[in-house]
């Protein structure tokens, strides 16, 4: 009888528990030249710098949530993102509202697959013409 309790009340506290969700947002770069992606943020905290080389691919971002079934990169704290070349030529900065192809437009220019119940993948992919 003690057991039955015991594995009743395990069985609440399991079934009970909200789920937890995770993600993972990749930048890929497929130019000849090494990049280097300065995300830049009024709170310099915020900050962040990747340098991804030619075919390579770096994480961006990742997370989880718990109780959400659905996560997505977030650019909200940068306020341009800044792409570079080996010798610190500025080749292209995003801005939240450009038009055309744009990092900050998850929906339009990131490739989302879900390959695993509440695991989110994002890829978002430079090429030559977009830094040219």
């Amino acid at each position: 009888m003690k057991y039955l309790f015991v594995l009743t009340m395990m069985a609440l506290i399991i079934s009970s528990c909200d789920p937890v969700s995770d993600m993972e947002a990749d930048i890929e770069n497929l130019t000849s030249q090494t990049l280097t992606i300065q995300f830049i943020s009024s709170d310099e905290s915020l900050s962040k710098t990747l340098q991804i080389l030619p075919n390579g691919i770096e994480l961006f971002q990742e997370g989880f949530d718990i109780g959400s079934t659905f996560l997505e990169p977030s650019l909200v704290d940068y306020d341009s993102v800044v792409i570079k070349n080996q010798t610190e030529q500025i080749l292209k900065v995003y801005k939240e509202n450009d038009t055309g192809k744009n990092i900050y437009n998850i929906d339009d220019y990131w490739i989302a697959s879900e390959p695993s119940k509440r695991f989110f993948d994002y890829k978002y992919i430079i090429e030559s013409d977009d830094i040219e």
